[in-house]
């Protein structure tokens, strides 16, 4: 089923390694380094001119019928990495994030709040924080991401890094994360028998999509959670395929590993339930004893792996501290309190008005916006920035790229269900096994269901912000390269032009908002 071979995978993984680490030398010395933008004129024109560079080469080299598929893929990767790279020297740690915090070094003692403080402390004190996790936002997180941060910054300081640089640094591992989710996303496809052009296809949206463009600046668990929740996506795709030990070990450990980055991983356990129910009831249909004992005992393999790596920074807390899992909220009286909006106008179908399509960005106060679906759309675009100034034309360019962003994402998700529905019924019909299709499905509403759990339980305008559902995309990814295929009908050749042009124009009008829109002064 799969089309790419181990070497492909090895040497975009190695293309994204070496690209961060070279930032990293950049970012990471002070002859080159460019913290607060201050060489912001020189640097932006010649990340995009290269970007441009190498897109006129692709055009040459495929006009001449020189580029193949693994071109294609190596290029498309290298490009997003390039966007990344120009955002992530542009702007420092402190641009365009969520409950940043601050750090003030290794000589002190202070104990600092945010992700940078998290991390900072381990490093600082080398050890879990021993405290009540809830005093201080955000250390209720699983630790595994902060760890990672943590070495990375000891290393630095090990090889003479200066401390300010270092924790610039910090986002080198996000840059990386969000590079991998672009070849994870062509795993999942290549998983699924989608043909070569509809991996390159597939990969350009988690390529140049914005919002993993700012996923690779943050310094949050943010990306690495992304991450995990993609590689579990595959690895069970690639049991589904192969039920081998090896292969649900794998996928136990992606789950389990997920969890202790960022909780919201275990979304996927409740497909994978549902699929192992499924799976079993099939099998204990054939009536093949040696198959029925195997896949018990692959079940329980599953949860002995998944559930106490997945669990352990939850019972750690409940024994150490007393504390169940859960989020500090804020009150009633927060400007961002969306709780006393009614019910329809926070989840149902948003008028023009609420849209703001006049100036389509997250104003974090509930009197802004308070639909979710709004603010979804605002920070699936935008993140939570607020220019306080912007240029006509730049406004302009964004009104655009936000029109589109909401019709490819409404085109694109009805496109990924009804795809899934009809492959469920035709393996249905056919007698084929359909927990692929089934699973991917299940995974996408119960992500959606929950985001609107979240939103409800949580009313604030932050809780609606894409960037607890940003594994949608590669659900819309999906429905992007079915609806890319070959289509004979008239209805079907308009909504592949639809979905072509709508994210087109997506991806190049948040570039060119990005190249023009300093994210510095927000």
């Amino acid at each position: 089923m799969r089309s790419l071979g181990r070497s492909l995978y090895l040497r975009l993984n190695l293309l994204i390694i070496i690209v961060g680490l070279a930032v990293a030398i950049l970012q990471g010395n002070s002859a080159t380094a460019v913290v607060g933008s201050t060489q912001r004129g020189v640097l932006l024109p010649a990340i995009y001119g290269l970007f441009i560079i190498c897109i006129a080469i692709i055009y040459f080299l495929k006009k001449s019928d020189n580029l193949g598929t693994e071109g294609a893929l190596l290029f498309t990767v290298f490009l997003g990495m390039l966007l990344r790279t120009g955002y992530v020297l542009m702007y420092d740690i402190y641009t365009l994030q969520n409950d940043v915090g601050t750090f003030t070094g290794f000589g002190t003692s202070q104990v600092n709040t945010g992700h940078i403080g998290y991390a900072e402390y381990i490093y600082k004190f080398m050890k879990l924080p021993d405290m009540d996790p809830y005093e201080l936002f955000p250390y209720f997180h699983p630790p595994v991401h902060y760890i990672i941060e943590a070495l990375w910054l000891t290393l630095q300081r090990i090889i003479g890094v200066p401390e300010a640089l270092a924790f610039e640094n910090l986002q080198i591992p996000t840059l990386i994360y969000s590079g991998l989710c672009i070849v994870v996303m062509v795993h999942i496809l290549d998983e699924m028998g989608i043909g070569e052009k509809g991996l390159v296809v597939g990969s350009i949206i988690m390529a140049l999509h914005p919002k993993l463009i700012v996923f690779a600046g943050s310094v949050n668990n943010d990306a690495l959670s992304l991450l995990m929740l993609l590689v579990t996506i595959w690895r069970v795709l690639v049991w589904i395929n192969d039920k081998t030990y090896l292969n649900i070990i794998l996928a136990a450990l992606s789950l389990g590993i997920g969890m202790v980055v960022k909780l919201n991983t275990m979304i996927t356990a409740f497909s994978i339930a549902v699929i192992f129910l499924v799976n079993l009831v099939s099998v204990i249909r054939h009536g093949n004893r040696v198959e029925l004992r195997d896949t018990f005992l692959q079940y329980i393999v599953f949860a002995f792996v998944s559930i106490p790596v997945g669990l352990s920074f939850v019972v750690r807390n409940i024994v150490v501290f007393d504390k169940l899992p859960g989020i500090p909220t804020m009150t009633p009286d927060s400007s961002m309190y969306t709780g006393g909006a009614s019910l329809w106008e926070r989840f149902g179908i948003p008028s023009l008005s609420a849209l703001h399509l006049e100036f389509p960005f997250h104003g974090v106060n509930a009197s802004w916006a308070s639909n979710t679906w709004v603010i979804m759309f605002q920070t699936r675009m935008f993140s939570e920035s607020f220019p306080a100034s912007i240029e006509p034309g730049v406004l302009a360019i964004a009104q655009i790229a936000y029109g589109a962003s909401i019709a490819a994402g409404v085109i694109l998700a009805i496109a990924f269900v009804i795809g899934c529905l009809s492959r469920i019924l035709i393996d249905l019909r056919e007698k084929e096994e359909c927990i692929g299709n089934l699973f991917l499905l299940l995974t996408f509403l119960f992500i959606m269901g929950s985001y609107a759990l979240f939103v409800l339980k949580y009313p604030y305008t932050c809780s609606s912000d894409y960037r607890y559902i940003t594994s949608e995309l590669a659900f819309l990814t999906i429905g992007f390269v079915w609806i890319m295929r070959r289509r004979d009908s008239i209805i079907g050749k308009i909504l592949q032009g639809l979905a072509g042009v709508s994210v087109s124009v997506m991806l190049i009008g948040a570039m060119i908002f990005m190249l023009f829109c300093d994210f510095s002064v927000m």
